[in-house]
């Protein structure tokens, strides 16, 4: 896999990332869907982040099939923010990263909404995937990535945790036509309405 030379940007830090994302909820970037599913005894928006820096990267495993490969790039200056993210290669099989991600303080009124960010080297289908520890599937969405210079969000529709306080999230792609296919992902966020 080629690794882009960047100059680091020395406001990268753990810090500047959750001032990021306090921000990001502040300004009320939660996706449409779970806004238009909260009821007026919304209490507030629950977030599990993880965005592969320090112990987190430990949190993260990566499984393969075929030619595939997954893995992590650390202080390469490749990340969406911070110094380290995860990165999918396919090009006759499939490649996935995924976390558990703890939701407490939810109810089975909750609705909830996955974020990555992903930055595509090349055209892809890629798909983010929410599912119980009982492997029922809970949320998915699987757009068509166009390559790209940077790094884009991807969101699922909103969905239920049907009372699960720990759900697995992850990060798909494959090629079966010869096709390489690579992609890095990083900063992955769950966000939760919750009850009065």
């Amino acid at each position: 896999m080629k690794i882009r030379s960047q100059d680091v940007d020395p406001r990268r830090t753990v810090g500047s990332r959750a001032r990021r994302l306090t921000r990001w909820l502040a300004a009320g970037v939660v996706p449409a869907a779970v806004l238009a599913l909260s009821t007026p005894a919304h209490a507030g928006v629950l977030v599990f982040s993880n965005g592969f820096e320090g112990s987190q990267l430990d949190k993260w495993d990566h499984l393969t099939g075929d030619d595939a490969r997954a893995g992590f790039e650390v202080n390469t200056a490749t990340a969406h923010w911070g110094q380290n993210n995860g990165w999918l290669y396919a090009r006759q099989g499939w490649a996935r990263e995924g976390t558990w991600a703890a939701l407490n303080g939810i109810s089975w009124k909750s609705t909830c909404a996955a974020r990555i960010y992903v930055w595509p080297q090349n055209g892809v289908q890629f798909a983010l995937r929410v599912w119980d520890a009982n492997g029922n599937k809970l949320g998915e969405t699987v757009p068509w990535l166009n390559a790209n210079s940077s790094y884009q969000a991807v969101d699922t529709p909103a969905w239920s945790p049907r009372g699960n306080t720990n759900v697995f999230v992850e990060a798909v792609i494959s090629s079966y036509d010869g096709t390489s296919r690579t992609v890095r992902i990083d900063d992955l966020a769950v966000q939760c309405t919750t009850d009065a």
